[in-house]
C-alpha cells in the first residue's frame, strides 16, 4: 500500500471517530499526494467542515490541507440573490466599508470575499454574515486586515460576543463564553433549544474558532 493511501485511510478513521464530523452523512472525498491533502464534497454542518479540516491538519503525516468542502443546504438560492443578500447585510453594518469588499458568488452557493477591512473583528463579522444567508454552502474569506492586527483569545472572545449580540435568536447576556487556545466553551442557561443551537452555530461560523463545547442548558 502506498504512503498516500495509508494517509487517506488514517484520515478516514479519524473523521469517522468524531461524531460531529459524521463522515457517513456527507459525500466527503479525500485525495493525497505526497502528504498534501485535499478534502472535497459535502458535509452537513459548518462544524463538520471546520473539524474535518482541523483534525486532518493535526495528523503528523499531513503537510497541508486544501479545504474544498461545502455545507449542504435546505434553502438553495441563486448566486445573484445570495450576492444581493450579502451586500445588503454588509451595508447595514456601519463599521463595514462595503465599498472596499468584492463579493463573488457561484451557482453552488459559494461566496468569495476579497478586499480589505480596517479591523480583525470585521473580517470575522463579514464571514458570519455570509453564513447567515440561506443557501450559502461555503465562504472563502480572502479579506485583508489593514493595518494588520495581532490576534488573541481575548480578541476572539470580544469578536464572538459582538457577533452573538447581532443574532436575533441569541441573548448572550444570559450566559458565559470562555475562549482558551481558540477553543470556545458556552455555559449558562438559555430559553430554548433554538437559542442553544444558534449560539453554537455562530461560534462555528466565526473564523479562528477551532472547537466549541456547548454546555448551555435550556430553562
Amino acid at each position: 500500500m502506498s504512503e498516500d493511501r495509508k494517509i487517506i485511510q488514517k484520515i478516514e478513521g479519524t473523521l469517522t471517530r468524531d461524531k460531529r464530523v459524521n463522515l457517513n452523512s456527507g459525500t466527503v472525498e479525500i485525495s493525497c499526494e505526497g502528504g498534501y491533502v485535499t478534502l472535497t464534497g459535502t458535509v452537513p454542518t459548518v462544524a463538520a467542515k471546520r473539524l474535518a479540516v482541523r483534525l486532518t491538519q493535526e495528523l503528523p503525516e499531513v503537510k497541508s490541507v486544501r479545504d474544498e468542502l461545502r455545507v449542504t443546504t435546505d434553502s438553495p438560492m441563486g448566486d445573484l440573490q445570495i450576492a444581493d443578500h450579502v451586500r445588503h447585510a454588509f451595508i447595514q453594518e456601519r463599521n463595514i466599508e462595503e465599498g472596499n469588499i468584492e463579493i463573488e458568488t457561484d451557482p453552488e452557493g459559494v461566496v468569495i470575499l476579497r478586499g480589505h477591512v480596517h479591523a480583525l473583528a470585521y473580517t470575522r463579522l463579514c464571514e458570519v454574515l455570509c453564513w447567515w444567508v440561506p443557501g450559502v454552502t461555503e465562504v472563502r474569506n480572502l479579506l485583508v486586515v489593514d493595518p494588520p492586527e495581532e490576534d488573541s483569545d481575548e480578541e476572539l472572545k470580544d469578536n464572538l460576543i459582538t457577533i452573538l449580540e447581532k443574532d436575533v435568536l441569541v441573548s448572550p447576556a444570559k450566559f458565559r463564553l470562555d475562549v482558551h487556545g481558540k477553543k470556545v466553551t458556552l455555559r449558562g442557561r438559555v430559553d430554548s433549544q433554538t437559542e442553544k443551537d444558534a449560539a453554537e452555530k455562530d461560534c462555528w461560523y466565526t473564523p479562528g474558532v477551532i472547537d466549541v463545547t456547548n454546555e448551555l442548558t435550556v430553562s
